[in-house]
């Protein structure tokens, strides 16, 4: 999609502080987080949301997922997806959200 911003991220068109890079998804940190630690998982392949996903796409989410907690040492975490209307960008997306406790405001 040409107008997709997380697609010129992808492309390096669209600056962003990239944390973590796979053959098919690129980590980086929101640009308005909600978290001590507040990363976003994105496929570099543009995928709307859940309804296009497959198994294996969740599963390197949740691989991708276990890594970053333990590079950053943390041992509570949230993942968010919001698809259809709950998305902002229409580009799947899940939000890695470390260091929230119960108490979170999101």
């Amino acid at each position: 999609m040409d107008d997709c911003v997380f697609c010129k991220i992808v492309k390096k068109e669209t600056p962003a502080k990239i944390e973590l890079e796979t053959a098919d998804f690129l980590v980086f940190k929101d640009k308005f987080p909600n978290a001590t630690i507040h990363l976003l998982i994105v496929p570099k392949k543009h995928i709307l949301d859940i309804t296009q996903a497959t198994d294996d796409d969740w599963k390197e989410i949740k691989d991708i997922a276990l890594k970053i907690a333990k590079d950053k040492t943390v041992n509570s975490f949230r993942l968010v997806h919001n698809a259809a209307d709950a998305a902002y960008i229409k580009h799947m997306h899940v939000h890695f959200l470390g260091g929230v406790t119960v108490e979170r405001k999101v």
